[in-house]
C-alpha cells in the first residue's frame, strides 16, 4: 500500500529543511511509489541555476516522490518551459522524475484516492518585488484555469477526497486569518463555492505559515508533515 503525505510551503531554500532525513524520518520506510504533496509555494523553479539544481537533485534522490501546486512565490517564466503531460489523471509538468508540478484545476487518481488540486496566491508585497524577476501575476489563476477546475470536478460528479491548494476558502481567510484581501477575494471565494459544491473529506492549504487544524475539514499546514493515506 502506497503512503501519502502532505506539508505546508517550502519555499526552497528556506523551509526544505523539514524534508531533511533527520526531520522527516518516515521517509526511511519511503520509495518512489509514495508520496510527499507541498500545499504551495515550493520554490524550487527560480533562479535557473545552481541553487535551483542542488535541491531540485536532492528531492529527485529522496526515497519518495515529490507533488506540489503552485503557490505565489514561483517563477512562472521558467515555469512555463515545462512540457505539460498527463499523469493519473491530470496535468502535470515533470520537473524532475520524481518531482511533479500539479497543475491548478485538475483532478487526480492515486491509489483509488482523488486529489483536487488548484494552486495560486496573492503576494501582499508584492508592491516591492520585481515584476518578471521576484513577482509574476500569474500567481493569480486565469478565468480559464477557474473554468477548468469546475468541467473536472463536474466529470468526476463533484467527488473528490482531498482538495490541495496554497490559499484558503474565503471564509477561513477572513474569520481565522483576518487576511481577507481584495486582491486574493476571487480565489478565496473559488475555494469556497468548490467546497460547497463537492463531496469531499479534506481541504489542505498552506500560505499562512502556521500549522492549525481549523476544524474536521480543513488544516492549514507550514511546518508539520502528515500522513492522510
Amino acid at each position: 500500500m502506497i503512503m501519502i503525505y502532505v506539508t505546508g510551503d517550502t519555499h526552497i531554500p528556506i523551509d526544505i529543511h523539514k524534508l531533511d532525513d533527520d526531520a522527516f524520518m518516515e521517509q526511511k520506510k519511503l520509495t518512489k511509489d509514495d508520496y510527499v504533496i507541498i500545499c504551495g509555494d515550493f520554490g524550487g523553479v527560480w533562479g535557473n541555476g545552481r541553487g535551483d539544481n542542488y535541491y531540485l537533485n536532492k528531492l529527485e534522490n529522496k526515497n519518495f516522490t515529490t507533488l506540489w501546486v503552485d503557490g505565489n512565490h514561483e517563477n512562472y517564466t521558467l515555469l512555463k518551459n515545462y512540457k505539460i503531460k498527463e499523469w493519473h489523471g491530470g496535468k502535470v509538468q515533470f520537473i524532475k522524475d520524481s518531482v511533479i508540478h500539479l497543475m491548478r484545476g485538475q483532478v487526480f487518481n492515486i491509489e483509488g484516492k482523488k486529489f483536487f488540486t488548484f494552486g495560486g496566491g496573492n503576494s501582499i508585497d508584492k508592491s516591492i518585488r520585481d515584476p518578471g524577476r521576484t513577482w509574476w501575476s500569474e500567481e493569480m489563476p486565469s478565468k480559464k484555469e477557474y473554468d477548468e477546475g469546475l468541467k473536472n470536478l463536474k466529470l468526476n460528479d463533484f467527488k473528490v477526497d482531498y482538495i490541495i491548494s496554497h490559499t484558503a476558502p474565503y471564509h477561513i481567510n477572513r474569520d481565522i486569518f483576518k487576511k481577507a484581501v481584495k486582491d486574493e477575494y476571487k480565489l478565496n471565494k473559488y475555494l469556497e463555492d468548490v467546497e460547497d459544491m463537492c463531496d469531499y473529506k479534506k481541504h489542505f492549504f498552506g500560505h499562512f505559515h502556521e500549522d492549525i487544524d481549523i476544524d474536521d475539514k480543513h488544516s492549514c499546514l507550514y511546518q508539520r508533515i502528515i500522513r492522510i493515506v
